[in-house]
C-alpha cells in the first residue's frame, strides 16, 4: 500500500491497535496534562464549540493543485502531464476510472447531494454517535482528492514501482477519499478509541494505523480503512485543533521536501520549519501510547 505523511465487527477488537493504558480512562476523565507553558486552558468544549473554533481559526486546507507555470494538461493522444510528470494514455484512462469509482463510493450524487449510502454519510453518522469530536469544516468539499493530485500521485508511484501495473498502483492510493476527525486535547485519546470502535462496528476494516505523536516534523495519527460495500480504501486522520492547523501550515513544505527538484539545502531548511511548527503542538495525554498496526492486506 502506498503510504503518506502522515473491521469487520467480529475481528475489530483483535486487530485494533491499543494504548498501553487503554481501559484506564473514560471519555470523561481524560484531562490535558498540567504544563506551565501551555497557553490553552483545560476546558471541555462541546462538539459545536470545537467545530466553530476550527472554522474561525482560518487554517488553510488543501484545495488541490496550486498554480504553476505548466498547469495540468491532457494531450491530444490522451496522456496527462504536470510538473514534469506524465501518465501515458492507458494509465490516464485507468486513473479516470479509479476516480469515478471513488466518487461513487464516497456517496455524492450527480447534483452534489448525499443520500444514505456512501462513505461520507457513514462518517457523519459516526460523528453523530461520538460524545466528543468532529469532522473538520467542509468535510464534504474535501473528501475526494482532486483529479490532478490523484494523477500526480499515481505518476510518482509508477516511477517508483515501474514493474507494477498502473491499475494495481492506483487501487493502493488510500487517500483518494480522506477524512479528518478533531478532538479537544483532554478528550483526544479516548475519542480516537471511541471513533475506531465505531468504524469497526460499522464493518470498516482497519488496514493501517500510524501514530506520529512522537515525531519531530508531524504530529497526529493517520489510518487506512477498507469500505466493505465498495472495497475502496480510504484514509482517516485523527488530530487536535493545534496539530491539524500545524499540518496545514507545513503542507507546502512537505510537498517541496518530496520534490526531486528541491535542493538538499532547501530540504534541510524546510525540515527545520516543520520541526519548529510541530514543536508548538501540545501532545495529548495517552497519545504516545498508541501502537502502530498494519494488516497483511495493507
Amino acid at each position: 500500500m502506498a503510504t503518506d505523511r502522515h473491521h469487520n465487527h467480529g475481528s475489530a477488537v483483535d486487530s485494533r491497535p491499543v494504548r498501553a493504558d487503554a481501559g484506564e480512562h473514560s471519555t470523561r476523565d481524560i484531562h490535558r496534562p498540567a504544563r506551565g507553558d501551555d497557553p490553552i486552558p483545560d476546558e471541555r468544549r462541546s462538539r459545536g464549540e470545537l467545530y466553530s473554533d476550527l472554522r474561525d481559526s482560518g487554517a488553510a486546507v488543501d484545495q488541490g493543485p496550486r498554480s504553476s507555470p505548466d498547469g495540468p494538461r491532457t494531450t491530444n493522444e490522451g496522456a496527462w502531464e504536470w510538473k514534469g510528470l506524465r501518465l501515458e494514455p492507458d494509465a490516464n484512462r485507468i486513473a479516470d476510472e479509479e476516480l469515478s469509482a471513488r466518487r461513487k463510493a464516497e456517496g455524492r450524487t450527480g447534483d452534489g447531494s448525499y443520500g444514505d449510502h456512501g462513505i461520507t454519510p457513514a462518517m457523519r453518522r459516526v460523528e453523530a454517535r461520538l460524545e466528543h469530536g468532529t469532522l473538520v469544516p467542509d468535510t464534504e468539499k474535501f473528501a475526494l482528492k482532486s483529479p490532478d493530485r490523484f494523477k500526480e500521485k499515481l505518476a510518482k508511484l509508477i516511477a517508483i514501482e515501474p514493474d507494477r501495473s498502473p491499475s494495481d498502483l492506483s487501487k493502493d492510493i488510500h487517500d483518494g477519499i480522506r477524512y479528518t476527525f478533531i478532538f479537544d486535547v483532554p478528550h483526544y485519546s479516548a475519542g480516537v478509541e471511541a471513533a475506531r470502535f465505531e468504524f469497526g462496528r460499522d464493518g470498516y476494516q482497519l488496514l493501517g494505523f500510524k501514530p506520529s505523536w512522537a515525531g519531530e516534523e508531524y504530529k497526529g495519527i493517520n489510518s487506512q480503512w477498507k469500505d466493505p460495500a465498495s472495497g475502496q480504501l480510504f484514509e482517516i486522520q485523527f488530530h487536535t485543533a493545534d496539530s491539524w492547523e500545524a499540518k496545514q501550515k507545513t503542507h507546502d513544505a512537505y510537498e517541496r521536501i518530496g520534490s526531486p527538484e528541491t535542493a538538499l539545502a532547501e530540504r534541510s531548511r524546510l525540515r527545520d520549519f516543520q520541526r519548529e511548527i510541530s514543536a508548538r503542538v501540545a501532545v495529548p495525554h495517552g497519545a504516545l501510547e498508541f501502537l502502530p498496526y498494519k494488516d497483511k492486506e495493507g
